[in-house]
């Protein structure tokens, strides 16, 4: 009895290679355009709204960090808040 094999054909690397596309004609991702992207499937109002959670969560996240940086001069021995900054 004869045994023969039968072999399976693969695509070779060039058949899966994707022509590469000009980058002239492509628009590039900024954040201004993902941006515009999401907020064109918003309503005024809800743009609003999330705009404004954002900043609070911004300025939260800045007072605490200037709570943080103040705290931790304050166990330095640093009195004024210009020796903080390094002015003097």
């Amino acid at each position: 009895m004869s045994s023969t094999s039968s072999s399976t054909v693969r695509p070779s690397h060039k058949d899966l290679h994707q022509p590469a596309l000009d980058s002239s004609s492509r628009i590039p991702v900024t954040p201004a355009v993902l941006r515009s992207i999401f907020a064109s499937s918003r309503t005024p109002h809800e743009e609003r709204s999330i705009s404004r959670v954002a900043f609070f969560r911004f300025a939260g996240f800045i007072l605490s960090c200037l709570g943080i940086g103040l705290a931790a001069a304050r166990g330095r021995g640093i009195k004024s808040s210009a020796a903080l900054l390094g002015v003097v």
